[in-house]
């Protein structure tokens, strides 16, 4: 018994990648997962990024938008509200504040202050955070009066059928809720305005499809590419490099075929997710069929990749586990980017994941043309990332899998 299991451990760790990545993949995950939570230490919260578009240019709404430049809690930026609406629409922000013409004279009757926040509704939970915080800062900014007008208005807008005798009660639990120091049940003050709903689509399911799909597509031709080494070991390739074919086609006819599983397995994907779920594939074909092609072409080069670059088959295994995880992590398919210390939101751009998930937003939500520019750069991207690692594939093949094959 004790020797049959000093025998397992000796081949354990005979194979010394594998060994110092069973260990290496648990520590990078909790390091990843810590980070992104917020789980180093003493924690600080970060500054929310905040578009300003000040329609009214008074005094009055630059002395709000100098206040809140004060805060902490916000890095502001103005800018028009055109270009901040096209920076939504196209997913590079998130939200802005309009300080609407006529503030000033509002606040100088006392008036509801015409103040809104346009925001992307695929982006509602990071919006909604936003918002609070937005919230308690007006309300010292502007004050309690004009508040509790604002909030009143904004009730009897959202609630039409309550009868007179229960809206009186409320508009008194509302002004006492504002001149007391309980903030917990304050009514939002700012109009929230989706900008990006009337897609067909919900956001939500554009997450779960295009986020499960590119993730599980990544486990799919890490497996694909590690039935090369499989292949070597069982002496498939030593007898095919004895064959007239030259050493590279071997490679290249394992990337063709990777890649036309990699494209029926997302297209299969797409498709199940419009029968079970009611997505819609249809409105832009053309820009669905570029997309699922490069995104196919990004994730089967790494499989292939991590083929080239591991010398078993135990290797790829941990490698890819490793690196999938990493990059569904830090690119958006595993955790909300907004959830994300600032450095890793950057971080994402590197990830396959991230470009493909927002390609497919770009098609399903917020419905971009085929010839945006925010599309385009997606996919070169991708296929610029594809055509990187198989670059880097082929001179890896030839040192790694020709050599010992």
């Amino acid at each position: 018994m004790f020797k049959i299991a000093m025998k397992d451990l000796k081949l354990f760790t005979a194979d010394k990648r594998g060994m110092l990545l069973a260990f290496l993949l648990p520590i990078a995950l909790i390091s990843l997962f810590a980070m992104a939570f917020g789980g180093t230490g003493k924690h600080e919260s970060r500054a929310m990024e905040l578009v300003i578009a000040d329609e009214d240019k008074s005094a009055e709404s630059k002395k709000i938008i100098d206040a809140l430049d004060s805060l902490k809690e916000f890095e502001v930026a103005v800018t028009s509200l055109d270009t901040a609406e096209r920076l939504i629409k196209k997913g590079d922000e998130n939200a802005v504040l309009v300080l609407h013409k006529g503030l000033s004279d509002s606040a100088k009757k006392d008036a509801p202050l015409p103040i809104e926040l346009k925001y992307d509704a695929a982006r509602e939970m990071e919006t909604g955070i936003l918002q609070g915080a937005l919230t308690g800062s007006l309300m010292k900014i502007v004050g309690n009066k004009n508040m509790i007008k604002q909030a009143i208005e904004n009730f009897d807008r959202q609630n039409p059928g309550i009868d007179s005798i229960a809206r009186e009660m409320i508009h008194k639990q509302i002004a006492g809720t504002f001149s007391g120091d309980d903030n917990s049940q304050r009514q939002p003050m700012i109009k929230s305005t989706p900008l990006v709903a009337e897609a067909e689509n919900s956001p939500g399911l554009v997450q779960a499809v295009a986020g499960t799909a590119i993730m599980m597509l990544l486990f799919s031709v890490a497996a694909m590419g590690a039935s090369l080494l499989e292949e070597k070991q069982e002496g498939t390739l030593k007898r095919l490099l004895y064959s007239p074919l030259h050493p590279n086609n071997i490679l290249f006819g394992k990337m063709i075929s990777v890649n036309i599983i990699s494209v029926i397995q997302l297209v299969v994907l797409f498709v199940f997710a419009w029968l079970a779920f009611g997505l819609n594939i249809f409105q832009n074909i053309p820009a669905l069929l570029i997309m699922i092609l490069a995104t196919a072409f990004a994730c089967s080069s790494f499989g292939v990749f991590l083929a080239s670059i591991a010398k078993s088959r135990s290797q790829v295994q941990g490698l890819s586990t490793l690196i999938i995880l990493t990059m569904s992590a830090i690119g958006g398919s595993m955790i909300p980017l907004f959830v994300m210390p600032l450095f890793m939101q950057k971080m994402a751009v590197i990830s396959v994941n991230y470009w493909g998930i927002q390609g497919f937003y770009d098609i399903f939500w917020r419905m971009l043309p085929l010839n945006d520019s925010t599309f385009i750069t997606r996919v070169v991207v991708l296929f610029v990332i594809g055509i990187v690692l198989n670059i880097i594939s082929i001179m890896f093949y030839k040192r790694n899998v020709l050599k010992i094959a």
